[in-house]
């Protein structure tokens, strides 16, 4: 009760326009703010500038969404789902640096490090600005492996008709050949695992969002 007695009293003064420095867009004599409060989980605030950060080094999988603002919602609905694993889970699942730098040092292999310096430089940023996010992630990422490592039975019955309906149909369109099931019985029960892990993780997660206190301010979002 005290906690949340503590947050009312602290979102009056959250609900302006964040001013951030090296965001701030002078004008002649005014200055154009470009930053703002998305959400607020707990006690913790995820502002557009963390969004657009996440969005522009690709940190988390949302598909092909062109539209802007739908986009950084799906971001920002991943960047509350680890926030609520981190918090509510209460795992003590230390991530070492190095788990963080070898992440980074993907990340620049994959972005290439002269793209990712100019997409740092055009947030006035640098690497410190980004790694939190890295380590939330692998953390909020440990958290779940560790309670859902553990493989989720899979009859032959459902890889028969994995294989009949998903797999060799998957195959067959990407012009790739289709083995017989006894060849890939194994990597289809894989991927059935997989998939039911990952639901049973989402389940998990949306229970969670259900015990956090989450006010999200979707017109943040549509700021330029």
């Amino acid at each position: 009760m005290m906690r949340r007695a503590r947050r009312l009293l602290l979102l009056p003064l959250l609900a302006g326009i964040i001013v951030t420095p090296h965001l701030a867009v002078g004008r002649g004599q005014r200055t154009e703010t470009v930053n703002c409060i998305v959400a607020v989980v707990g006690s913790r605030v995820i502002s557009l500038t963390d969004v657009r950060l996440a969005e522009a080094f690709d940190v988390f999988e949302v598909g092909s969404e062109a539209d802007a603002a739908k986009r950084r919602r799906l971001i920002l609905d991943k960047i509350i789902d680890q926030k609520v694993v981190v918090d509510l889970a209460r795992e003590n699942i230390p991530v070492g640096a190095d788990r963080v730098e070898k992440a980074w040092m993907a990340l620049l292999d994959r972005i290439g490090r002269e793209e990712a310096k100019r997409r740092l430089d055009a947030f006035g940023a640098a690497p410190v600005d980004l790694l939190p996010f890295l380590e939330e992630k692998l953390l909020a990422e440990a958290i779940i492996d560790s309670r859902f490592s553990h493989s989720a039975s899979v009859s032959l019955k459902e890889i028969e008709t994995y294989y009949t309906e998903t797999y060799a149909p998957a195959r067959k369109a990407t012009g790739l050949p289709v083995r017989p099931l006894v060849e890939v019985a194994d990597e289809v029960e894989s991927e059935i695992q997989r998939g039911k892990t990952a639901e049973r993780a989402a389940q998990w997660i949306r229970s969670l969002r259900g015990q956090a206190e989450i006010e999200i301010r979707p017109d943040c979002l549509k700021a330029p």
